[in-house]
């Protein structure tokens, strides 16, 4: 099956590794990005102007990439269309940022 083979340090050896099925790694990625959607927000909301622009490049960046996907998975497929919410989400931020001349151009 397709899937993730992660390794990470500070564990014993027998348990440093393990596999993540694909479908479970996108989907974490899907809600990761809900997160950065609401953090953008805190961020405004404590005068950090600059992390909401970052996390619009890199969400943007993110959706670029799951366009070209073909989605099969339901659960997925749902996650994946919050995603566009998301981007418009965070997109608004930005906009008003930009409104308010916060945006640091």
């Amino acid at each position: 099956s397709s899937g993730i083979n992660a390794e990470y340090g500070g564990v014993s050896d027998d348990v440093k590794q393990f596999h993540l099925p694909l479908e479970d790694y996108l989907i974490g990625l899907l809600f990761m990005c809900s997160e950065l959607a609401r953090f953008a927000v805190n961020r405004v909301t404590a005068k950090d102007y600059t992390t909401p622009l970052k996390i619009a490049s890199f969400v943007k960046e993110l959706e670029s990439g799951f366009r070209l996907l073909n989605l099969k998975n339901d659960f997925l497929r749902k996650r994946y269309d919050t995603l566009k919410y998301d981007v418009k989400k965070i997109e608004e931020v930005v906009y008003d940022l930009t409104l308010r001349g916060l945006n640091g151009s």
